[in-house]
């Protein structure tokens, strides 16, 4: 009875969890579409930071669909590189969220 439970329980969570981020990317028509959870109207510019030796990081600023059911509108991508490895992490914010982002940057950059 473990054998049966074993085997045909993991290989139907694997293809659940496979199916589930398949339809997630072609509904957002992409990978990182996906992660955001909306599809990625125009990707407005990036900016690359100091490289730290063999790691180059990079901020990307997406606009996001009006498809996506958090009301977020901004998409900003943090991608780090380096020789064998590749990271990124999404972070998906509102219109107000955005407002508050900016205000601090402006604050960190006047002191």
């Amino acid at each position: 009875m473990d054998q049966i439970f074993g085997f045909g329980v993991f290989p139907l969570f694997i293809v659940t969890i496979a199916a589930y981020f398949g339809y997630r990317i072609i509904r957002y028509k992409g990978l990182r579409g996906a992660l955001f959870g909306a599809e990625i109207r125009k990707t407005v510019g990036e900016v690359e930071g100091a490289r730290l030796g063999p790691i180059r990081t990079i901020l990307r600023v997406h606009v996001l669909g009006p498809d996506n059911m958090s009301g977020k509108n901004v998409g900003l991508e943090f991608v780090a590189k380096s020789f064998a490895s590749y990271q990124m992490m999404p972070v998906a914010l509102s219109r107000a969220e955005t407002a508050t982002l900016m205000a601090l940057l402006q604050q960190a950059n006047q002191q």
